[in-house]
C-alpha cells in the first residue's frame, strides 16, 4: 500500500520537529504544521498567533470563537471548503473549529506526499489507510536536558515546561477528540528519542513506511 501521509505527533523536548523535516526531506513530502493552521486561520478569518494558542492552551477558546464569530467568511471562503452555516448563532461552538481544522486537514491529505506535524492529524485521519501514524516521546529527564539547552534555562523551569505543555495537550486532545493522544494505540510506531537523534528516527520512520509498501528503504 503507497503511503501518502505521515502524521508525526511529538512531546516537548523529544526532537520531533526535526524528525518531521528530515522525513519530509528524504520522501520529498510537503512538511505541514504552521501552514496547517494559517489554512484554519485563513478560512476563518482569523489570526495564525490566535489559533495556534487555542490549540495548546484551552483558557483562551473563548477569544477564538468570539474571533472567528466576528468574520465568519474569512478572506478564504470556499477555498478549503463550504462555509461554516453560522446563521442565527452569535458563536461558533467548539465543534465548529474542530470541523474547520479538520477540513484543512483533509483537504491537504487528499493531495497526499505531506508530513504533519501536529494539530490532530493522528485523530483526523485515523480511518484512512495510506496513512502513517508516529508518535515521537521520552522520559521527562531526557526531554528536560533538551528543553534547558533550547531554553537556557534550568532543570526546575525546563521540568515546569514540559509538564505544563503536556497537561494542556493532554486537555486539548481529550476536549476535541474524546481521547488519549499519548495512547500506543493511536500509533503505527512509537519512538522514544531518548538514545535516538533525529537522522536515526528519521531511518526507522522510512524503514517502517518502505516495508509496509513491500519497497526496500534506501
Amino acid at each position: 500500500m503507497e503511503t501518502r501521509v505521515i502524521a508525526i505527533s511529538r512531546q516537548v523536548g523529544t526532537l520531533g520537529e526535526d524528525v518531521a523535516r528530515l522525513v519530509s526531506e528524504e520522501l520529498n513530502f510537503r512538511l505541514l504544521d504552521y501552514r496547517v493552521v494559517q489554512a484554519a486561520a485563513e478560512e476563518a478569518g482569523v489570526s495564525t498567533e490566535t489559533i495556534a494558542e487555542s490549540e495548546h492552551k484551552p483558557s483562551f477558546f473563548t477569544r477564538i470563537l468570539e474571533s472567528l464569530a466576528r468574520n465568519p467568511a474569512g478572506p478564504a471562503s470556499g477555498q478549503w471548503m463550504e462555509p461554516i452555516d453560522m446563521s442565527g448563532t452569535p458563536l461558533l461552538t467548539s465543534s465548529d473549529y474542530r470541523e474547520l481544522v479538520r477540513q484543512v486537514v483533509e483537504d491537504f491529505a487528499r493531495q497526499g506526499e505531506v508530513v504533519f506535524l501536529g494539530h490532530g492529524a493522528q485523530f483526523i485521519l485515523r480511518d484512512q489507510p495510506n496513512v502513517v501514524r508516529v508518535l515521537v516521546t521520552g522520559t521527562k529527564k531526557a526531554r528536560a536536558r533538551r528543553v534547558m539547552a533550547g531554553m537556557a534555562c534550568n532543570e526546575e523551569k525546563a521540568t515546569e515546561v514540559i509538564t505544563r505543555t503536556d497537561g494542556e495537550r493532554s486537555r486539548y486532545f481529550k476536549d476535541y477528540f474524546g481521547a488519549d493522544w499519548l495512547s500506543p494505540s493511536v500509533y503505527d510506531l512509537c519512538l522514544n528519542t531518548d538514545h535516538l537523534n533525529p537522522s536515526q528516527a528519521t531511518r526507522i520512520i522510512l524503514a517502517a513506511v518502505h516495508a509496509r509498501e513491500g519497497t526496500a528503504a534506501t
